[in-house]
């Protein structure tokens, strides 16, 4: 569930951005966008890189069917629970961030105001309009109402994606929708929530680069740099969870089965608990984002891997 993810977080990656640049940088706005993604600079899950596949950022669930995106608009989809995933053609090669599903409808987000719909189950894809070109890296569904936020403002649309209103400044990474409000979180921590999506409240601001956000068993949770957690009942007031068995960043975090499940670079932690402690999992996957549906939590990464777990705990490696 948000690269790229969900997803700019200049003042951590600044330093990779230049490491980068030597092989990677094209002197285009794009790679730079990419440069300075909240994706990890390598990916640890494999002792090969094959250059032909690319990296997803993002993933979701909705009517039977899992959707991850990626660099340059690539997609992948799977109608069996994970087991097998197909090339979708998305009709853009511009970077996706992350998708979202409600009311029968996919949207994917991504650079320079991009925006795809899709009706039937990510078959086919088709352009979201929005007056905005600014980058978009993280969405989710509500009320009726898509939410897409990213580094300038929000964009809201209340016709399944069609058409796109702008909802309101704001460098956010990734949002979620629970107790009937919109949450977002992002850089320098900040933290902003909206019944509607295009009248926003700001605040509190913590001391942490937010990265990711998911709401479930009546909380919102949210994980950033150096392993930061923090959790609210109403996205009002929050507090810090104790997380002193891990301080590497985290990326993406989701919720099922009673758990909460957060990846990042180079590791895994889940909880039982009810999100009041985390343990680690794993200390060798980096993964971009995570998301749940039909009882299977799936995690996607650079090179486009793609794993499933049914617990969390246990992983098992499926594309490619």
């Amino acid at each position: 569930m948000g690269v790229l993810m969900k997803k700019f977080h200049i003042c951590f990656y600044i330093t990779l951005f230049f490491i980068s640049a030597c092989s990677d940088f094209k002197g285009n706005e794009d790679d730079v966008e990419t440069s300075l993604s909240s994706t990890p600079s390598s990916n640890t899950n494999s002792n090969t890189t094959n250059t032909s596949y690319k990296n997803l950022y993002g993933v979701a669930f909705g009517n039977n069917t899992f959707i991850a995106v990626g660099q340059n608009g690539v997609m992948r989809s799977s109608s069996d629970n994970g087991s097998s995933w197909d090339n979708v053609t998305s009709g853009t090669t511009r970077h996706l961030y992350e998708t979202a599903f409600g009311n029968g409808t996919f949207i994917s987000v991504g650079q320079r105001g991009t925006i795809r719909y899709s009706e039937d189950n990510g078959s086919s894809w088709n352009k979201g309009e929005w007056n905005q070109s600014s980058l978009l890296n993280g969405i989710t569904f509500g009320s009726n109402t898509f939410v897409a936020t990213g580094n300038t403002q929000f964009a809201y649309s209340t016709d399944n994606g069609s058409n796109w209103s702008n909802g309101g400044a704001t460098d956010t990474g990734d949002i979620a929708f629970g107790n009937t409000k919109f949450v977002a979180c992002g850089v320098d921590g900040e933290i902003a929530r909206s019944s509607n999506g295009s009248s926003w409240t700001s605040g509190p601001v913590v001391a942490e680069n937010l990265y990711g956000i998911t709401y479930g068993d009546n909380k919102f949770i949210a994980v950033g740099l150096n392993g930061k957690i923090i959790q609210s009942d109403n996205g009002t007031s929050w507090s810090s969870v104790d997380n002193t068995t891990n301080t590497r960043t985290l990326n993406s975090i989701a919720y099922g089965n009673n758990k909460y499940v957060a990846v990042g670079s180079r590791t895994i932690i889940s909880s039982s608990d009810n999100g009041s402690s985390f343990g680690v999992t794993s200390t060798t996957l980096s993964f971009n984002d995570i998301s749940y549906g039909n009882g299977l939590f799936v995690a996607v990464g650079n090179n486009e891997i793609i794993y499933t777990s049914t617990d969390g705990d246990t992983w098992t490696k499926v594309h490619p």
